[in-house]
């Protein structure tokens, strides 16, 4: 039953979709010029498709930390083989272009790690990623609607002036960014300027993910001949206003220099705040919400190109509301009292839980303030591997992060990949050994 109620939840999710594709494309039609003032276009023209399926496996060893205690918390697996259908469909019209990116996907899972032990489940899921319909009223104005992911920046640690998405797709390019319901509207006075306000929509009580506070945002990007620079306001009723920024400048033939920043005042990040009267020995608290004071979060860096092609980035983060020495050592003790009572019974676990829940999802990019990152990348070795290395570095925990990220080219149609992640520890508690320890993931792409 369980299954099944899964089953009628995707279907409803695809039926929704679907029929907020087709109000938004009913929506777009006013806009449509008479049939005999639009060029005619052929409808191979009109209509494009992209099919890619993933197969892949990938394991996984959870990290032994107050995180996750026994792995009673996360309850992480081990093993996993997963099979991805991702269709891209498209349509490019004189006055309408649309997109519709449905998902299907089918895995297998296996625990060898704490009480999760010897467990064994299957999931399948169909969604929706992105669906997009735009409208362009007059040639410089651009109306678009529905839900798709909007990333932007040049760093590869982090984009900071993108509240909207976290994640950048950068550091495992094979896992995507689900969408959101926006709405845009884009004017372009001329060919280096362009101006959007983006909003997130709300839905009614019918729908899920109902936003009753949308953030609404006015962006500014400007592109020259050798440099970019992007503005970004953020607002959101009875909230801090938020400034972001980002740009790149080619300073020569092979260095790029680029930036990705954001400012507010206040911060939502949640601090541990110790109290002697509280069971353990603490709490969380948007300790600064309120304070008038500024933040600051901020990547720099550049990437250089080799004659031979290959491309060596270094970036710096500045993390304003990262966590100090003796800030992070409470958050440690505070995340270990709440480990030794998450087995306990009646309230003290749940209090556990929910303290560790708060110590996982802090609002914070970054759990400290000061972090390198080095990248070295080969594309295109013998015209069918590319080679990525990258290394990150907590300044203040001395630990970091290794991955590498392969891709071979088997046939035009065909793609090897290979993704690896491994923690290194610079002590007992670091922000890099919370979760997992290492990771592995191989499989093939292929392309239709």
């Amino acid at each position: 039953m369980r299954n099944a109620g899964k089953g009628m939840n995707c279907g409803m999710r695809i039926r929704c979709s679907f029929s907020l594709l087709l109000c938004a494309a009913l929506i777009a039609l006013p806009f449509a010029a008479p049939a005999e003032e639009q060029v005619q276009q052929n409808a191979d023209e009109r209509f494009t498709s992209n099919v890619r399926a993933l197969l892949y496996a990938d394991v996984q060893y959870p990290a032994h930390s107050s995180q996750n205690p026994d792995n009673a918390f996360l309850h992480l697996y081990r093993y996993s083989g997963t099979l991805e259908l991702q269709p891209d469909l498209f349509y490019d019209g004189n006055l309408v272009s649309a997109l519709f990116k449905p998902r299907f996907t089918s895995s297998s899972r296996w625990w060898e790690d704490g009480v999760a032990k010897g467990e064994q489940n299957n999931l399948s899921r169909a969604f929706v990623n992105e669906w997009r319909v735009q409208a362009m009223p007059l040639s410089s104005i651009f109306v678009t609607f529905g839900k798709e992911k909007l990333l932007w920046g040049p760093s590869f640690l982090a984009s900071p002036s993108n509240i909207l998405f976290k994640d950048t797709e950068k550091v495992n390019p094979m896992t995507e960014v689900e969408g959101k319901y926006l709405a845009r509207v884009m004017y372009l006075p001329t060919a280096a300027l362009t101006l959007q306000a983006i909003t997130e929509t709300q839905k009614d009580d019918t729908m899920p993910q109902v936003n009753d506070n949308p953030i609404r945002t006015i962006k500014a990007d400007w592109v020259g001949a050798t440099a970019a620079v992007s503005l970004i306001g953020y607002f959101k009723h009875e909230d801090r206003f938020r400034f972001g920024s980002y740009g790149q400048v080619t300073a020569s033939d092979a260095l790029v220099l680029y930036y990705d920043g954001i400012v507010s005042l206040e911060t939502d990040v949640l601090y541990p705040v110790l109290d002697p009267a509280s069971p353990l020995g603490g709490t969380f608290a948007k300790k600064y919400d309120g304070s008038g004071r500024p933040f600051a979060t901020v990547t720099a860096g550049g990437a250089y190109t080799f004659l031979g092609g290959s491309t060596l980035s270094m970036e710096f983060l500045y993390n304003g509301q990262g966590y100090n020495d003796a800030t992070a050592t409470d958050y440690y003790r505070l995340r270990q009292n709440a480990a030794n009572h998450f087995f306990d019974d009646g309230a003290m676990s749940g209090l556990s839980r929910k303290t560790l829940g708060e110590s996982l999802n802090t609002g914070s990019p970054f759990l400290r303030r000061y972090y390198l990152m080095g990248q070295y990348q080969v594309r295109e070795i013998k015209d069918v591997l590319d080679i990525m290395v990258r290394y990150i570095y907590g300044i203040e925990e001395r630990a970091g992060q290794a991955s590498t990220i392969l891709e071979w080219r088997l046939s035009d149609r065909v793609q090897f990949f290979n993704i690896n992640i491994v923690g290194i520890k610079g002590g007992k508690d670091t922000e890099f050994n919370a979760i997992l320890a290492r990771s592995f993931m191989a499989g093939i792409e292929v392309h239709f």
